[in-house]
Formats: C-alpha cells, sequence, structure tokens
C-alpha cells in the first residue's frame, strides 16, 4: 500500500468519525438549543475538524503566527474526538439496551429535557477531562528505582541517574523544558540521560533559545543522550539535531558508546524509525558491543523498548527507553500495555534490566489520563558477584 493511499484512507476515516460526532452532537446538544442554528453549528464544528487537519499535517506551512494555535487547536480536537466518541458510542449502547430491558425510567425517558441533559453531560464530562488532562501533565513528577548491576564499576559503589524522556520541544510545550531541568538539578544526579524525541521543532527550539536551558543541567559525569523518531523528522539526519543538542551540552550517542572515566560504558541506538527514513539499517547490539569490557557495566539508550532479547544476548546490564508515553491518555495506554512487552516500569529479563518512562512531555494534546509527566530517579548499586 503506498503513502498515499494509506494517507487517503486516514483521512477518510477521521472525516467519517467527525461526521459522526458532529451529526450526534446536533442531534443530543445542539437542536435543543434555540439560539443555534443548525448552519452556525456546521460552520464553527468545520472550521475546529479542517484546523486540526491543517495544524496536525500542515502545520510547516502555515505562517509562523498561526502555528501555536491551530496546532493547539488540532491537539485538543483529537482528544475531544476520542472522548465525545467513546461518550456518544456507550449511549447508543445503554439506549439499544433500554430498548430491550427497559431499565431506564419511563418518566426519565419521555422527557423533553432528557436528551438535553445527555448532551449538556457528555460536553461537560469533556470539558472536564481536558482540563484535568492539561494541569496532569503540567505536573511532572518524580519516580524512583532502586536497582542493582552485580558488576564492580572501578571505584564507583553507586551511580545516581536521572532520565528523561519524550520532551518533545515544540510550540505548544509551556516552556516545558526549564521544570524538567529544574526537576534533574533538585536529583542532584552523578549523570544525565535522555532516551529520545527531544526535540519536534528546531525553529522553537532556536527562537526561545533552549539550548541555554540545557546548558544549566548540573551532573558529575554529563548529559547523553541517544535519538528517538521524533527527532528525526526535523530535518537532516547528521546535522540539525546532533549540532543543537552539542550547543546544549548534551552528548549525543548515534550507534556508539562511550565509557564513563574508566568506571562504566553508555551505549546509545540509532531509533528503530532511523531505517526507515534513512533508509539503513541501524547497527546491532552485538556490534556495539564488540569493542566493549563487559567485565564493566554497561548501559543502552534505545528509544523504543522493543527486542529486548536482542540487548539481553548481547549483555547490556541496563536498557533505558520511552516511547510508549504510556499511551497518555486513556484509551491509548490499553493499546501500549498490549502493543509493548514493558511500556512502563521496570521489569528484568535473564541478566537484562529495562526500565522504560512515560515521558516528562507530551504529543499532540498536552494532556495526560491515566499517566504522569516524569523525570526518573534511577540509584544503581554496583556489587560484584563472587
Amino acid at each position: 500500500m503506498s503513502f498515499y493511499i494509506l494517507v487517503s484512507i486516514l483521512i477518510t476515516l477521521f472525516g467519517a468519525l467527525n461526521y459522526f460526532v458532529g451529526l450526534r452532537g446536533w442531534q443530543l446538544l445542539g437542536s435543543k438549543l434555540p439560539f443555534l442554528p443548525i448552519t452556525v453549528y456546521w460552520t464553527v464544528f468545520t472550521v475546529i475538524v479542517v484546523s486540526c487537519l491543517v495544524g496536525t499535517v500542515a502545520n510547516r506551512y502555515l505562517p509562523s503566527f498561526l502555528r501555536s494555535s491551530f496546532y493547539l487547536i488540532g491537539s485538543y480536537w483529537f482528544a475531544a474526538l476520542t472522548y465525545f466518541t467513546l461518550i456518544i458510542v456507550g449511549i447508543d449502547i445503554i439506549r439499544l439496551l433500554d430498548r430491550w430491558l427497559s431499565f431506564i425510567p419511563k418518566l426519565v425517558r419521555n422527557s423533553s429535557d432528557f436528551t438535553l441533559i445527555i448532551g449538556s453531560f457528555a460536553f461537560i464530562l469533556v470539558a472536564v477531562l481536558l482540563v484535568y488532562g492539561t494541569f496532569n501533565a503540567r505536573n511532572i513528577k518524580i519516580v524512583s528505582y532502586n536497582i542493582t548491576i552485580p558488576k564492580q564499576a572501578g571505584s564507583l559503589e553507586k551511580l545516581r541517574i536521572a532520565m528523561m524522556s519524550d520532551i518533545h520541544l515544540n510550540n505548544i510545550n509551556d516552556e516545558r523544558q526549564k521544570k524538567i531541568i529544574d526537576t534533574v538539578n533538585l536529583l542532584n544526579p552523578d549523570i544525565v540521560l535522555i532516551t529520545g524525541d527531544i526535540i519536534d521543532d528546531i525553529a522553537v527550539f532556536d527562537k526561545r533559545e533552549m539550548a541555554s536551558d540545557f546548558q544549566k543541567i548540573k551532573s558529575k559525569y554529563g548529559v547523553y543522550a541517544s535519538l528517538g523518531n521524533h527527532d528525526y523528522l526535523t530535518g537532516d539526519l547528521t546535522y540539525q539535531i546532533t549540532d543543537r543538542l552539542s550547543e546544549a551540552g548534551i552528548n549525543v550517542l548515534r550507534d556508539s558508546s562511550v565509557k564513563v572515566e574508566e568506571n562504566f560504558y553508555i551505549i546509545g541506538r540509532e531509533d528503530k524509525s532511523y531505517e526507515m527514513v534513512s533508509g539503513k539499517k541501524r547497527m546491532e547490539v552485538a556490534k556495539l558491543m564488540e569493542e566493549i569490557n563487559r567485565e564493566l557495566p554497561v548501559i543502552m539508550l534505545d528509544h523504543q523498548p522493543i527486542n529486548l532479547e536482542e540487548a539481553e544476548n548481547a549483555g547490556v546490564d541496563l536498557q533505558l527507553s520511552g516511547h510508549t508515553h504510556r499511551g497518555q491518555f486513556f484509551p491509548f495506554n490499553l493499546v501500549t500495555g498490549k502493543v509493548f512487552k514493558v511500556d512502563h516500569g521496570y521489569v528484568k529479563t535473564g541478566s537484562l534490566q529495562i526500565i522504560v518512562s512515560s515521558g516528562a512531555g507530551a504529543w499532540g494534546p498536552p494532556i495526560r489520563i491515566g499517566s504522569t509527566s516524569e523525570v526518573v530517579d534511577i540509584i544503581v548499586d554496583f556489587r560484584k558477584e563472587y
């Protein structure tokens, strides 16, 4: 299936879903409001839907002063559309069941205000969810893990890692990077590790001088990062991202490794999406491990928590990943829980330990429902087994 056919199918489905929600919205609520003509309703509804498409698909072609507004409208409408669909389908199922079981009292069912009340309830519930999700996403939490890697790390007995993932710096990120960096510095980490999806919009990164914010990160061994799928979408695969992050004091590892103070190794992998974008294969973990002294601890940054057996078989001790956002908002957390072996938290498989972060930022709708924005605090205890 060609890219254009796929896009056409998705746009058609999007249009059909919007028509369904728009029609049911008019039947449940709009038609009951005497001050709202049907032409005004559908005009406003169409403007919102078109703004959603333009803001998410063609945002880069808009004048700079319009990008934030259209992207914000589009992002929030995507979330609203999700919840309106779920609620309306739920209402229709209840009505269908009531035809068979007659569990709704006749007084309520036959009331002229019944439909208006149901429509108002749906609208208010979605509004409450979006407001709650917005504030929840802005509340950055610290999630802590204490783990042991049974290897000697030079003179080190413990290592404190501050981990960030999925920051998604863009034109509606509400200066999120400042809050994230302040949270990281509160931990007083030995090292800071970032597992991809850092920059969504290079122009915004430059205009708001975000590099200077990242330069304020304080850590003993520095800041290291791998790239994520969104980082490749900003332009040239070699220079634009790595140059910006280097200016920010971040060491980007792209299918490469570094030995830190002769104590442990950090490996950074190209994201799996690099293969589709570049047409080249990313390096296998076993190949990355060839020049590494496996007597020392090995920590690997790989944006997506996939093919975990490859890291385990190659001898990686700790893999840090993100990407999943833990679904970001319900019901997508149910999807990520099925797609990924681990979509959030800690798991150990054989000698490999994996920690997956739900991310510090948000993509698309700047909301979180059923997940949290987080900075991960990892205390690693090195104990040589005898």
